[in-house]
């Protein structure tokens, strides 16, 4: 008895005309992600374009985003790989309608739009709003090393740069020699428009370094001359010398993508930028920021400010408490009001009350402080951390060598008093130094507290400790690390975002947006088919 089977006939012809929507199941991702820009405010991507009807005609903005968010949303970044998923893959061709833009018009869309792209994660976090998904009584700031599109042996000091501009000129002589010979020759040598965007960028970095200003012993006395000059007083602290004790680094600038930095990790270093998130407890991110610093420091206000404006522009309350690691924590960070509670793992400050190192580890500290012994090797020596060397070499050690160091750090109760008759007068700088055992930027630390120009580290830290140890904020700030680290997690292991693809701080900017913008998307649609 013959098998019963279906006959695949591939030169059967179509009945009815072919119709996209029967290409995929309802409930499928593509579907959505088109749904959403069918709800999203385009205006900003047509204003890009002709409105007279004139000149050739253009993919449509929406249909260009819905391939460029479905893209994303399925962890595929590519130009490339875009163009090829738009002929094989049958999601990628419903999306596009059954039209296969090339790589080019891809990458120009993304870079054309990059603004408007940005701006996209606003209207996403309202619909996040308008769905239920976002409960800003508790959001979490973190961040993330990402890499630049750039390499680390990119990197070049201000010489390296200078002679590589010379090298280019010479390589321009050399093939307009070979083309012309003894001719003039007005016209560009060939393929000369090729190499614009590496001039260009090498000038940005030779920018970004000349804008650092110059290190030199003769350049920073005539800086602080000029500083003593405008304040009307001498500054105080150390000043330069002309052999430092401690070797400095020469600043570098990368010549692919100028914007990025050298950014350490827990796995060595980078060249990248640090990617911030505000997230809600329930994992949505409601503000997105990249930076190329390597402090986190700077960032939570800027941050708690850009999460506090856009729920309030997707007509969300404001953030009832901010929580953050201790790389977040300072003085000023834990005292500045956001509009809401503030809770900040405050850094340990036990070392300050640690007794003096003994002869022998203070040798090893010195040869530290000298450039003979990296902070690892030292620690290893030592058997401590290379944060305690780090800590410790800039405590009892300047650029001069060894300087007059205190053993313990008063407790507020003891210089209070002591402060105090220094305000009233009653009492000199140098008489209170004594007294307090303490430096002369503490002494005036503690006068701009009690001046209320300025919280005192010490003081805060305090306070900030009581805070965390009630037990409703503990629990808050436990909450952190399934809040925030669970983004992280998805963005780089699901969605396989390790790396950005696109140079520049704006464009990088755009680009993270993007990725948090899919991310949130994403949350959407699972909440939708739970």
């Amino acid at each position: 008895m013959p098998v019963n089977v279906r006959e695949a006939d591939r030169d059967q012809l179509y009945l009815l005309p072919p119709s996209v929507a029967d290409w995929l199941p309802e409930g499928h991702l593509a579907w959505f992600v088109l749904d959403v820009v069918g709800e999203l405010d385009l205006s900003a991507f047509y204003a890009a374009y002709r409105d007279d009807g004139r000149g050739g005609a253009v993919y449509d903005p929406a249909t260009m985003l819905a391939v460029l968010l479905y893209a994303y949303c399925t962890g595929e970044r590519s130009s490339r790989r875009i163009e090829r998923r738009l002929v094989d893959d049958v999601a990628y061709r419903v999306v596009a309608a059954n039209q296969a833009p090339d790589h080019a018009t891809v990458a120009r869309f993304r870079q054309r739009h990059e603004q408007a792209i940005a701006e996209l994660f606003g209207q996403v976090l309202a619909l996040c709003v308008r769905a239920g998904l976002v409960d800003a009584g508790l959001v979490a700031i973190d961040g993330t090393k990402m890499a630049a599109d750039a390499s680390y042996f990119a990197n070049r000091s201000l010489a390296e740069l200078a002679a590589e501009i010379l090298a280019e000129a010479d390589r321009v002589d050399a093939e307009e020699d070979e083309r012309l010979g003894c001719r003039r020759g007005d016209e560009l040598p060939e393929g000369w428009s090729r190499r614009t965007d590496r001039r260009a960028r090498i000038k940005e970095a030779l920018r970004q370094l000349e804008a650092q200003g110059a290190r030199d012993y003769q350049s920073r006395m005539a800086e602080r001359a000029a500083k003593e000059k405008a304040l009307g007083h001498r500054l105080t602290g150390p000043q330069p010398t002309p052999s430092p004790a401690r070797p400095r680094l020469r600043r570098k600038a990368n010549t692919t993508d100028p914007d990025s930095r050298i950014i350490p990790t827990k796995h060595g270093v980078v060249q990248g930028y640090n990617a911030q998130a505000a997230v809600t407890a329930d994992q949505v991110v409601v503000a997105a920021e990249v930076t190329a610093s390597t402090n986190d420091q700077v960032n939570f206000v800027p941050l708690a400010q850009a999460a506090t404006e856009a729920l309030a522009g997707a007509g969300h309350d404001a953030p009832g408490v901010f929580v953050a690691d201790a790389g977040y924590w300072s003085a000023a960070n834990a005292s500045t009001n956001v509009g809401a509670e503030v809770l900040i793992a405050p850094r340990d400050g036990g070392w300050r009350h640690a007794p003096k190192p003994s002869d022998d580890r203070l040798a090893v500290l010195a040869r530290v402080n000298r450039g003979e012994l990296s902070q690892r090797a030292a620690g290893e020596i030592l058997g401590v951390s290379y944060t305690w060397v780090q800590k410790m070499t800039k405590r009892y050690f300047s650029t001069s060598g060894e300087r007059r160091t205190f053993t313990s750090d008063p407790e507020p109760e003891q210089w209070l008093p002591v402060i105090g008759r220094l305000a009233r007068g009653e009492i000199s700088q140098r008489a209170a130094m004594d007294e307090l055992g303490v430096s002369q930027t503490r002494v005036k630390a503690m006068l701009a507290h009690l001046r209320d120009e300025a919280i005192e580290p010490a003081l805060a830290r305090r306070a900030m400790a009581a805070k965390l140890e009630e037990p409703s904020n503990a629990a808050q700030y436990r909450k952190r690390r399934s809040t925030v680290e669970p983004v992280f997690g998805n963005i780089k292991a699901n969605l396989g975002y390790r790396h950005f693809m696109r140079r520049g701080r704006s464009a990088v900017q755009s680009e993270w947006r993007l990725i948090c913008a899919a991310h949130n998307l994403l949350k959407i649609r699972r909440v939708a088919l739970a």
